[in-house]
């Protein structure tokens, strides 16, 4: 029962995390940097409930798998909280050259993003297919942001 619940806070966590970065797309395509910036430590803040929620399932003896595909949401959420909030640097979103900690911020999403999917299959097919459908809906977000940004860009090189 105890490792049900574990598992079910873990999805629920898992849809406000692609929730978070969906607005965060979206902020990001209308341009509001300072609402962007605001949410940035709530963002942050989400690397609390993985990290209970990972040593709860350590505590329990819950299966290795369950243990292993948390930890690279906590370790990218780890380096969100160090790239975006410790060094206070304003972000690129689009070098012309991108620097090894831009590179390792998008890998460290991606893998934790897919490693949370893998979480939710574990549990069951239902939930690892909601996840995926999260995980897509952000993918979505972060297209809109894209091509609203490329449009800026046209419009700015007239």
């Amino acid at each position: 029962m105890v490792n049900a619940l574990l598992d079910n806070l873990v999805v629920l966590f898992a849809v406000v995390y692609y929730a978070f970065l969906c607005a965060v797309y979206i902020i990001r395509a209308f341009g509001n940097e300072k609402l962007e910036k605001a949410l940035a430590p709530a963002f942050s803040v989400q690397l609390a409930p993985f990290a209970i929620l990972w040593f709860a399932n350590l505590l329990t003896g819950a299966d290795l798998l369950r243990i292993v595909t948390l930890l690279p949401i906590i370790f990218y959420l780890v380096y969100d909280l160090w790239y975006r909030l410790l060094t206070r640097k304003k972000p690129v979103h689009h070098p012309k050259k991108w620097p090894l900690g831009l590179v390792v911020y998008l890998v460290l999403l991606m893998v934790g993003s897919i490693a949370l999917n893998w979480y939710g299959f574990l549990v069951s097919q239902l939930y690892g297919r909601a996840l995926i459908g999260s995980f897509f809906a952000m993918l979505g977000c972060y297209g809109f942001y894209q091509n609203k940004y490329n449009k800026r860009m046209e419009a700015e090189a007239k």
